[in-house]
């Protein structure tokens, strides 16, 4: 019979929560970071979209002859391509993409010789003015065109890195799911084993022991099987406690759990049933099986130093299960045969008959 001893996933909880972390944070960060790209990015089609119809209306206004209104405008115009690109080509606009800041400086120059051929024409008006004023007009519109689509297609790119986003979500979704499983798991394999496990030893406690033993009689009479009791104690416990104090007599009876244990078969149940009272039921076995078993425990127990500087031994009462019997009188038999065991000189084994 091996000991069932709950394992503590607190280091897998932790790093799950560290993951779910990590991803929130990363998440954040990312969903932050592009939508302000995307502000950024709608921001400078919108600017170069005021650019391109100002530099028109610039011209339609110089051609028209209104000097006034087309010389605001003009200092417009220069005043968004500063907001842009600095006096030595450097980019001003911190959300342009390069494709974006490139297309801004060619149509600042393009807009440079549209400048200077609106002011001459405001000056000296000729056909030949008109004609250049013209050409460069669909030079400047043909590059804002340009950049007003690079920046919409980088805009759409990043809207499709949201899918990365998705992914994140999804992976964090199920971090958290498996969390959430972990805990209830964990809660609920604690609690059982809390319910049935005796908290000191790791051995099955009372109230395990009258549901197995109701079980275990039930399938005895059903399949005619064999079934035996024993019930053991330490002999004269009191004065462990009583020499040694309370937590020697603890260390006694987890050294004992562990020895026995070690000593039956896997189809066997250990007991602790409650004090210093341990119980065993062997499936399968008749009183002299159990006898042997008994008397093996009972030897390793008497050759085994418990940590109190003397040797302590046991008692122990067998009894086989028959038909007619209630699990009631079965263990009371045993219990019985402790107690003759217990005056016969105590470290040893009775049969019950």
């Amino acid at each position: 019979m091996k000991i069932v001893k709950f394992k503590n996933p607190s280091t897998h909880l932790i790093v799950l929560s560290f993951i779910m972390l990590t991803l929130g944070f990363v998440m954040a960060y990312y969903v932050n970071s592009t939508v302000n790209n995307l502000k950024f990015d709608a921001l400078i089609i919108n600017e170069t979209g005021t650019l391109r119809g100002s530099i028109q209306r610039a011209t339609k206004l110089a051609l028209l002859n209104s000097p006034e209104l087309a010389g605001q405008l003009i200092t417009d115009i220069n005043r968004q391509f500063d907001h842009f690109v600095s006096s030595d080509d450097c980019n001003n606009h911190e959300g342009a993409e390069d494709i974006v800041f490139r297309g801004v400086i060619e149509l600042r120059r393009e807009w440079n010789s549209l400048e200077n051929l609106l002011n001459e024409f405001l000056v000296v008006p000729s056909d030949e003015i008109i004609m250049g004023i013209i050409l460069e007009s669909e030079h400047c519109w043909e590059t804002a065109d340009s950049i007003v689509l690079n920046a919409q297609f980088a805009t759409e790119g990043k809207v499709g890195e949201f899918e990365l986003f998705y992914k994140i979500l999804v992976i964090n979704a199920i971090t958290a799911v498996l969390i959430i499983l972990y805990i209830v798991l964990y809660v609920r394999k604690k609690l059982e084993f809390e319910a049935f496990h005796d908290p000191l030893t790791g051995l099955l406690n009372r109230r395990s022991y009258g549901e197995v033993i109701q079980s275990e009689v039930a399938r005895s009479v059903r399949y005619n099987s064999r079934l035996s009791l024993i019930i053991f104690d330490i002999d004269n416990f009191k004065l462990v406690n009583d020499n040694h104090g309370h937590g020697v007599g603890d260390r006694l009876f987890i050294d004992l759990a562990r020895e026995v244990s070690q000593s039956v078969r896997e189809s066997d149940f250990v007991f602790r049933v409650g004090g210093d009272e341990f119980a065993i039921l062997c499936p399968e076995t008749s009183a002299d099986g159990a006898f042997k078993l008994a008397e093996k425990i009972r030897k390793k127990t008497e050759g085994y130093s418990f940590g109190t500087g003397e040797t302590e031994t046991i008692s122990l009462g067998v009894a086989e299960f028959h038909k007619g019997l209630t699990k009631k009188q079965l263990d009371k038999l045993a219990d019985q045969a402790l107690y003759k065991a217990k005056n016969n000189g105590r470290n040893r084994t009775e049969i019950s008959t």
